[in-house]
């Protein structure tokens, strides 16, 4: 997955949170469908669902040192890097009259301090912050 569609579905999973809503695919599949770009994987916004990601922060230099290369030559299978067939558009109903798309509206994606995180259950420094907060 390209750092910016982590983007999408973090943000999508806030969203939710934010609003008492439980994350999941099928919710996010409302919003998002699989699309190829320049031969990549990547998340396009569904057809007439409404957009809730405003606009798309990610900073490079704080995620660059996370990704890394593997050699081909240690996988043991052949993997296509590049598909060669264009996806199929999924014709999925949007459940504009359900509760939960109603709450969901379009939001700006913004960088949040760690209190944020932890209070949205997102954090990934909440094993250590608990643990500081016990001794």
């Amino acid at each position: 997955m390209s750092p910016p569609d982590m983007v999408r579905v973090r943000h999508f999973k806030f969203l939710c949170r934010s609003h008492g809503i439980e994350p999941t695919v099928e919710k996010f599949r409302a919003f998002y469908q699989l699309i190829r770009n320049m031969g990549f994987y990547s998340f396009g916004n569904r057809g007439s669902a409404k957009k809730i990601l405003l606009k798309l922060i990610w900073i490079r230099a704080h995620g660059k040192h996370k990704f890394f290369f593997i050699r081909e030559e240690v996988i043991p299978m052949a993997m296509i890097f590049r598909a060669p067939d264009a996806i199929e558009k999924e014709e999925l109903p949007i459940p504009k009259g359900a509760d939960w798309y109603l709450k969901l509206t379009a939001t700006p994606n913004r960088i949040f301090g760690e209190n944020v995180l932890v209070a949205a259950q997102m954090s990934d420094q909440w094993p250590r912050i608990v643990m500081r907060c016990l001794f």
